[in-house]
């Protein structure tokens, strides 16, 4: 029997549906029709050759090709119950027991037959282990000694998996959010890396991706250098791919581990790809995911940051609404990726998620989106500023003050575009104020304090702006990061005519 036969056996009514659905709302035909044969013959399921005839209407050679093709893809596509219902096969530990109970052994045989087939093939430890203590204890009954230590023995290994998994979480959760963070030693670090490093190339797929994962979230969290290094560019390329084939593999029920290294790609990418191969690559990773069902009920932390990316991104290349043609020379497939990113925005701010605990993120994700905003009309700037104010005012008593540099770095750019000077010079003092003796992002630092000088020189053309602006201007040469900033100061002292 084909594995995608067994699954579909052992689906109850909801997850089949669930799973039907998915397949028409990806218009996945082929595989929807294979899947209902496969359901409308039960029990009694019929051969590969019956079957491809009742799905292409022949079994010679070339339809029996593309049949089988056809059974591993569909077989790919339980993904979607593996991440979004990972216990999709518990039920029939239930059905198992009842059968016994009922005297029918042969059909509990043949449901545990399947079932843990399917089981180990997903790494679904916890059912795998119930079926095997049910093999174990079924040997021992029937005086099979050397059944019942082989199942007991590979029940061991299970379990030795499922501790493995338990402790590369543990460990993520214990050193991935400490805040000493930039003390760390080399010796530190090296630590840290060597217990992941050790899981890479274990029997068990699940133990293997995560522990993959967790190596290069930790040179991420750390800013280790070596997160930008080709070596590290090769694994997340090749963790994609793994992740992509072996979807099926069962992990943590609410770990959505394929959106965390999509982010840690594209965080990779960022600084390396041109402006137009990045938004080709950013505006696929994100639409080509199916958001998992549990996101409804929490803030999606791995989205919000890839929105934060993609609104950077965007300020960084198209910061130039002081522009008069500005909205209307913008290319129409750039207002199409912002106007998509917007909609994502308004998405998650409208869930009623947002409780006393999420102050902080949610103020985030409301500047992401007003970063959005101001890159496009009068109105949405306007909407930016006034919701920036508001935001101000309605969160004075919570304690953000890492997100200053950015939120003000928004509202003062969105005074700017408004040519609401008297606006930028408030914006700025308290931006000054708030933020004395802090540490600050260089690139927004410097952003504020170049579109100020800006500003100051515009209303009341005295030299010492254009003189400060220079300044700032010869500390972007230096530093090879801030090489949009710099491009970003060229531009506004060439088109307002700065001169010392």
């Amino acid at each position: 029997m084909l594995s995608i036969q067994k699954v579909i056996l052992l689906l109850d009514d909801h997850h089949f549906n669930e799973f039907k659905t998915h397949l028409k709302e990806s218009n996945a035909e082929l595989p929807l029709t294979l899947i209902n044969q496969i359901r409308k013959d039960s029990w009694n399921q019929k051969e590969s050759d019956i079957l491809c005839k009742a799905v292409y209407g022949s079994k010679d050679e070339k339809s029996k090709k593309k049949f089988f093709q056809l059974v591993h893809y569909t077989f790919r596509l339980t993904s979607f119950l593996s991440r979004n219902h990972p216990c999709y096969l518990q039920h029939n530990i239930c059905l198992i027991e009842q059968n016994i109970n009922k005297g029918e052994l042969e059909k509990a045989n043949k449901i545990a037959e399947i079932l843990l087939d399917v089981a180990e093939k997903i790494e679904d430890f916890s059912t795998s282990i119930a079926i095997l203590k049910y093999y174990a204890q079924q040997a021992f009954i029937t005086e099979n000694k050397t059944s019942a230590i082989k199942h007991h023995q590979r029940i061991s290994e299970l379990l030795r998996y499922e501790h493995i998994v338990n402790q590369i979480y543990l460990y993520m959760r214990q050193n991935l959010n400490f805040k000493g963070k930039s003390s760390l030693t080399d010796k530190e670090m090296q630590e840290h890396l060597s217990f992941y490093n050790k899981y890479r190339n274990s029997e068990s797929l699940s133990v293997q991706l995560l522990s993959r994962f967790a190596y290069c979230q930790t040179l991420n969290y750390l800013n280790d250098q070596a997160f930008y290094s080709r070596e590290t560019e090769e694994e997340l390329d090749a963790l994609t791919d793994d992740l992509e084939k072996n979807g099926f593999v069962i992990f943590s029920f609410s770990d959505d581990i394929q959106l965390n290294v999509d982010y840690l790609k594209l965080k990779h990418l960022i600084y390396k790809l041109s402006k137009d191969d990045l938004q080709k690559e950013a505006a696929a990773m994100i639409k080509k995911r199916e958001p998992l069902r549990f996101w409804k009920n929490y803030v999606n932390t791995p989205e919000i940051i890839y929105l934060s990316i993609q609104a950077s991104y965007y300020l960084t290349h198209y910061c130039y609404g002081y522009r008069k043609d500005y909205n209307e020379s913008l290319p129409k497939e750039v207002k199409t990726q912002i106007a998509f990113y917007k909609g994502k925005c308004e998405e998650i701010l409208a869930k009623p998620i947002w409780n006393e605990g999420l102050y902080v993120r949610y103020i985030n994700l409301n500047n992401i989106y007003c970063g959005f905003l101001i890159l496009g009309t009068k109105e949405e700037i306007k909407k930016a500023t006034e919701k920036l104010e508001s935001l101000l005012v309605n969160f004075q008593q919570i304690a953000f003050q890492r997100l200053y540099d950015a939120l003000f770095a928004t509202l003062l750019i969105g005074y700017f575009y408004l040519n609401d000077h008297e606006g930028v010079q408030e914006c700025y003092k308290r931006y000054e104020k708030l933020t004395a003796g802090a540490s600050k992002n260089i690139e927004n630092d410097i952003t504020i304090k170049s579109i100020y000088y800006v500003s100051q020189w515009i209303n009341t053309k005295r030299k010492q702006y254009a003189e400060k602006l220079l300044a700032v201007y010869k500390k972007t040469q230096e530093n090879d990061k801030l090489k949009h900033v710099e491009t970003l100061i060229k531009d506004m002292i060439t088109y307002y005519e700065i001169q010392n």
